[in-house]
């Protein structure tokens, strides 16, 4: 088949993430995160491929958690937080989809509901991060509200850290207590709430927090956010190429690109790769920022445009058309490529749009 542009995706190296999360969080279930289509990786493919190796899968929109549910038949799933009424509250129940519930309003919109089936709720506290949850008080309140409520399965606590790949670990322990006070208080042995906290960064740093639940979800795509694991813990499942459409030779004083943004120092040779913004390589590339050209390292020479970007192929003589460019992934890590945009892997890997053909 054709290709210029496309993402290789690597089941191995997904499942092998998997695993390194089994392997630093060996009591905990897992749940892992499949919003924004897996990261952009397919929820549908995710899904698939760890079905029998995690515990559980998370979306943050209703569509998703329908659209893997229709995969999925009896895998449980949780919808993270979002705006809930009655009707999608039955919904949910009828889809046999698991709730974060963050706000007493929606607590009590639920204990009034009649519901289809049971239906398990996640509780989510606020204890820090300061977007989704319930305080203190509102938790303990919307706990025992849908504790006496006949058609809730269970009660789950959860919450969200703000920065638990920072070397300071004060806030992280801080959020931790704070949930944990409160569960404790609220449930004795024959009354047990599962807890979920831990994210990518915590399940590698701060195995304090795996508590029931963990949540995995940069981790499993090859992205280590608190750069501690040794080199071969995760490995890239998502490998960004496109096709070397053109190769010239520009002299001294010669721009490349909108607004000759990049000038040559002296006689130089530019390779223009079939990928740009509209594929999801972000605009804001600086120059300099690094490609991979049949696996050696190339400088990003002008600005990106839509369909094209450029390279400073001078020291690559070889460089021909329809060689390949590697924009990200394997040997050429996302987040260093997100560093040199200030951006961030996650964002790289969900900003890939629909024409970029997918190969799994």
């Amino acid at each position: 088949m054709h290709r210029t542009t496309w993402v290789e995706l690597n089941s191995t190296a997904l499942r092998h993430n998997a695993a390194t999360v089994r392997r630093l969080a060996p009591k905990a279930a897992i749940l892992a995160m499949v919003k924004a289509n897996g990261y952009g990786h397919g929820a549908d493919w995710v899904a698939d491929q760890l079905q029998n190796r995690v515990d559980g899968f998370a979306v943050a929109r209703y569509s998703e958690a329908l659209t893997l549910r229709a995969a999925q038949a009896d895998k449980r799933i949780l919808l993270l937080g979002t705006e809930l009424d009655s009707a999608l509250l039955q919904d949910c129940a009828a889809q046999k989809l698991d709730i974060v519930i963050h706000d007493l309003n929606t607590a009590k919109l639920l204990a009034k509901t009649k519901l289809p089936k049971p239906i398990t709720v996640w509780l989510k506290m606020n204890t820090g991060m300061n977007r989704l949850g319930m305080n203190a008080t509102e938790f303990t309140q919307a706990h025992h509200l849908l504790a006496a409520k006949s058609d809730i399965a269970a009660i789950h606590h959860m919450s969200h850290f703000s920065d638990a790949e920072t070397v300071d670990h004060t806030s992280t322990t801080a959020q931790y207590q704070r949930l944990s006070s409160v569960s404790r208080s609220l449930c004795n042995s024959q009354q047990h709430a599962p807890i979920s906290m831990a994210n990518s960064a915590a399940i590698i740093v701060h195995p304090e927090t795996h508590l029931d639940w963990v949540r995995p979800g940069i981790m499993l795509y090859g992205d280590d956010p608190s750069a501690t694991l040794p080199a071969d813990a995760l490995h890239p499942v998502m490998t960004f190429k496109a096709k070397v459409l053109a190769v010239r030779d520009v002299e001294s004083g010669d721009g490349v690109g909108y607004n000759r943004r990049w000038q040559a120092n002296g006689k130089s040779r530019i390779a223009t790769v079939a990928a740009g913004y509209a594929d999801g390589y972000p605009r804001q590339a600086p120059d300099g920022t690094p490609v991979l050209i049949n696996g050696q390292r190339a400088p990003l020479a002008g600005r990106v445009s839509m369909d094209l970007l450029t390279v400073d192929v001078s020291h690559l003589p070889s460089v021909k058309p329809g060689d390949i460019a590697t924009l990200w992934g394997e040997n050429l890590p996302a987040a260093e490529v997100g560093q040199h945009c200030n951006t961030i892997s996650y964002e790289l890997f969900t900003r890939i749009t629909q024409r970029v053909e997918r190969v799994y």
